[in-house]
Protein backbone atom coordinates (compact mmCIF):
# COMPACT_ATOMS: atom_id res chain seq x y z
CA UNK A 1 0.00 0.00 0.00
CA UNK A 2 1.80 3.55 -0.94
CA UNK A 3 2.27 6.35 1.58
CA UNK A 4 -0.30 8.62 2.25
CA UNK A 5 -0.05 12.46 0.54
CA UNK A 6 -0.75 16.15 1.54
CA UNK A 7 -0.02 18.60 -0.62
CA UNK A 8 -0.18 21.53 1.68
CA UNK A 9 -0.17 25.82 1.38
CA UNK A 10 -2.79 25.58 -1.71
CA UNK A 11 -4.45 28.72 -2.76
CA UNK A 12 -5.45 28.43 -6.22
CA UNK A 13 -8.26 26.83 -7.25
CA UNK A 14 -6.85 25.60 -10.57
CA UNK A 15 -4.07 24.06 -8.87
CA UNK A 16 -6.02 22.20 -6.37
CA UNK A 17 -8.18 20.66 -9.06
CA UNK A 18 -4.84 19.76 -10.87
CA UNK A 19 -2.74 17.76 -7.50
CA UNK A 20 -6.38 16.40 -6.83
CA UNK A 21 -6.93 14.49 -10.18
CA UNK A 22 -3.08 13.49 -9.82
CA UNK A 23 -4.44 10.93 -6.71
CA UNK A 24 -3.37 12.59 -3.76
CA UNK A 25 -5.08 11.66 0.05
CA UNK A 26 -5.44 15.14 1.16
CA UNK A 27 -5.25 18.96 0.29
CA UNK A 28 -4.07 21.43 2.63
CA UNK A 29 -5.15 25.28 2.71
CA UNK A 30 -3.43 27.49 5.70
CA UNK A 31 -5.65 29.60 7.97
CA UNK A 32 -2.36 30.68 10.42
CA UNK A 33 -3.37 34.45 10.72
CA UNK A 34 0.90 34.91 9.43
CA UNK A 35 1.80 32.67 7.03
CA UNK A 36 1.85 33.97 3.61
CA UNK A 37 0.00 31.38 2.15
CA UNK A 38 -3.18 32.22 4.50
CA UNK A 39 -6.72 32.14 2.25
CA UNK A 40 -10.11 32.91 3.97
CA UNK A 41 -13.17 30.43 4.41
CA UNK A 42 -14.66 31.90 1.86
CA UNK A 43 -12.10 31.52 -0.77
CA UNK A 44 -12.25 27.81 0.08
CA UNK A 45 -15.60 27.88 -0.07
CA UNK A 46 -15.43 28.38 -3.41
CA UNK A 47 -13.48 25.95 -5.00
CA UNK A 48 -14.98 22.76 -6.40
CA UNK A 49 -14.45 19.64 -4.35
CA UNK A 50 -12.74 16.28 -5.24
CA UNK A 51 -11.55 13.19 -4.38
CA UNK A 52 -9.04 13.82 -1.91
CA UNK A 53 -9.76 15.55 1.70
CA UNK A 54 -9.55 18.92 2.86
CA UNK A 55 -7.73 19.94 5.47
CA UNK A 56 -7.29 23.71 7.40
CA UNK A 57 -4.24 24.66 8.93
CA UNK A 58 -4.87 26.31 12.24
CA UNK A 59 -2.52 28.10 14.73
CA UNK A 60 -3.95 31.23 16.13
CA UNK A 61 -7.84 30.82 16.26
CA UNK A 62 -10.19 29.37 19.72
CA UNK A 63 -11.71 25.60 19.04
CA UNK A 64 -15.25 27.49 18.49
CA UNK A 65 -13.44 29.38 15.39
CA UNK A 66 -11.77 26.15 13.75
CA UNK A 67 -15.32 24.93 14.07
CA UNK A 68 -16.78 27.62 12.24
CA UNK A 69 -14.36 27.99 9.28
CA UNK A 70 -14.02 24.13 8.76
CA UNK A 71 -18.07 24.34 8.38
CA UNK A 72 -17.81 27.44 5.98
CA UNK A 73 -15.02 26.10 4.00
CA UNK A 74 -16.01 22.64 3.58
CA UNK A 75 -13.23 20.66 5.49
CA UNK A 76 -12.88 17.35 6.55
CA UNK A 77 -9.66 17.87 9.07
CA UNK A 78 -8.11 20.34 11.08
CA UNK A 79 -4.58 20.06 11.55
CA UNK A 80 -3.44 21.86 14.74
CA UNK A 81 -0.19 23.59 14.09
CA UNK A 82 -0.23 25.96 16.99
CA UNK A 83 0.41 23.36 20.09
CA UNK A 84 -3.10 22.79 20.82
CA UNK A 85 -4.19 21.27 23.90
CA UNK A 86 -6.24 17.98 24.44
CA UNK A 87 -9.21 20.05 24.99
CA UNK A 88 -8.57 21.63 22.12
CA UNK A 89 -8.40 18.64 20.09
CA UNK A 90 -11.19 16.97 22.05
CA UNK A 91 -13.88 20.55 20.93
CA UNK A 92 -12.71 19.87 17.20
CA UNK A 93 -13.19 16.18 17.60
CA UNK A 94 -10.70 13.65 17.77
CA UNK A 95 -11.44 11.77 14.24
CA UNK A 96 -11.06 15.30 12.49
CA UNK A 97 -7.45 16.23 14.10
CA UNK A 98 -4.22 16.11 12.98
CA UNK A 99 -1.85 16.69 15.75
CA UNK A 100 1.49 18.27 14.80
CA UNK A 101 4.97 17.98 16.47
CA UNK A 102 8.17 18.98 16.01
CA UNK A 103 10.51 16.37 17.30
CA UNK A 104 13.29 19.34 17.43
CA UNK A 105 11.73 20.88 20.38
CA UNK A 106 12.33 18.19 22.33
CA UNK A 107 15.83 17.58 24.67
CA UNK A 108 14.99 13.63 25.14
CA UNK A 109 13.39 11.12 22.45
CA UNK A 110 11.59 9.61 25.60
CA UNK A 111 9.36 13.05 26.20
CA UNK A 112 9.06 13.53 22.88
CA UNK A 113 7.26 9.79 22.55
CA UNK A 114 5.42 10.35 25.98
CA UNK A 115 3.82 13.29 24.31
CA UNK A 116 2.88 11.16 21.06
CA UNK A 117 1.32 8.64 23.55
CA UNK A 118 -0.63 10.96 25.29
CA UNK A 119 -2.90 12.22 22.17
CA UNK A 120 -3.20 8.90 20.79
CA UNK A 121 -6.91 9.54 21.54
CA UNK A 122 -7.56 12.82 20.29
CA UNK A 123 -6.35 12.67 17.14
CA UNK A 124 -6.76 10.34 13.75
CA UNK A 125 -3.42 11.48 12.19
CA UNK A 126 -0.11 12.87 13.94
CA UNK A 127 2.50 15.30 11.86
CA UNK A 128 5.76 15.67 12.52
CA UNK A 129 7.58 18.55 11.55
CA UNK A 130 10.76 20.15 11.34
CA UNK A 131 12.09 23.77 13.47
CA UNK A 132 10.83 24.29 16.94
CA UNK A 133 6.74 25.78 15.62
CA UNK A 134 4.98 26.49 12.57
CA UNK A 135 6.13 25.05 9.44
CA UNK A 136 6.56 25.71 5.98
CA UNK A 137 10.22 26.52 6.62
CA UNK A 138 11.99 24.22 3.66
CA UNK A 139 14.21 22.80 6.82
CA UNK A 140 14.01 19.06 6.78
CA UNK A 141 14.05 16.74 9.83
CA UNK A 142 16.85 13.90 10.25
CA UNK A 143 15.25 10.88 8.10
CA UNK A 144 17.25 8.36 9.76
CA UNK A 145 16.57 9.77 13.40
CA UNK A 146 13.31 8.94 12.76
CA UNK A 147 13.19 5.39 11.98
CA UNK A 148 11.52 2.88 14.37
CA UNK A 149 9.61 6.16 15.73
CA UNK A 150 6.90 4.27 17.61
CA UNK A 151 3.48 6.52 17.08
CA UNK A 152 -0.43 5.52 18.66
CA UNK A 153 -1.46 7.07 15.27
CA UNK A 154 -0.34 6.89 11.98
CA UNK A 155 1.87 9.68 10.95
CA UNK A 156 2.75 12.06 8.43
CA UNK A 157 6.29 13.18 7.48
CA UNK A 158 6.65 17.46 6.34
CA UNK A 159 9.60 19.63 6.52
CA UNK A 160 11.60 20.41 3.21
CA UNK A 161 10.38 17.73 1.10
CA UNK A 162 10.81 17.70 -2.51
CA UNK A 163 11.08 15.32 -5.50
CA UNK A 164 14.54 14.33 -5.17
CA UNK A 165 14.88 13.95 -1.23
CA UNK A 166 10.89 12.24 -1.00
CA UNK A 167 12.09 8.59 -1.39
CA UNK A 168 15.37 8.81 0.90
CA UNK A 169 12.85 10.34 3.42
CA UNK A 170 10.34 7.49 3.28
CA UNK A 171 12.88 4.60 3.23
CA UNK A 172 14.82 6.24 6.05
CA UNK A 173 12.15 7.67 8.10
CA UNK A 174 9.03 4.84 7.36
CA UNK A 175 6.43 7.40 8.30
CA UNK A 176 3.11 6.42 6.69
CA UNK A 177 2.41 9.19 4.66
CA UNK A 178 4.34 12.61 3.40
CA UNK A 179 3.30 16.31 3.46
CA UNK A 180 4.54 18.54 0.71
CA UNK A 181 4.58 21.59 0.53
CA UNK A 182 7.81 24.46 0.40
CA UNK A 183 9.22 21.78 -1.44
CA UNK A 184 7.33 21.79 -4.50
CA UNK A 185 6.41 25.46 -4.71
CA UNK A 186 7.01 28.23 -7.15
CA UNK A 187 6.69 31.16 -4.72
CA UNK A 188 4.44 31.75 -1.56
CA UNK A 189 1.06 29.50 -1.79
CA UNK A 190 2.10 29.21 -5.65
CA UNK A 191 2.96 25.29 -6.54
CA UNK A 192 5.33 24.05 -9.08
CA UNK A 193 2.73 21.66 -10.98
CA UNK A 194 5.41 19.93 -12.03
CA UNK A 195 7.55 19.48 -9.03
CA UNK A 196 4.41 18.67 -7.00
CA UNK A 197 3.83 15.72 -9.81
CA UNK A 198 7.24 14.27 -9.82
CA UNK A 199 7.27 14.04 -6.17
CA UNK A 200 3.98 11.91 -5.75
CA UNK A 201 4.76 9.36 -8.49
CA UNK A 202 7.36 8.59 -6.63
CA UNK A 203 5.70 8.38 -3.31
CA UNK A 204 2.44 6.53 -5.15
CA UNK A 205 5.28 3.81 -6.47
CA UNK A 206 7.43 3.07 -3.32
Amino acid sequence: MSALVKVCGLTRPEQVAEIDAMGVDFVGFVFAPESPRRVTAAHVASIARGNARRVGVFTGQDAQEVNRIMAWARLDMAQLHGGQDADFCRAVGPSRVIKVFWPERYALREEFLRDLDGFGALCELMLLDAGASGGGSGKSLDFAALAGTYAPKPWILAGGLTPENVRPALQKARPAGVDLNSGVEESWGVKDIAKVRRAVRVVKKL
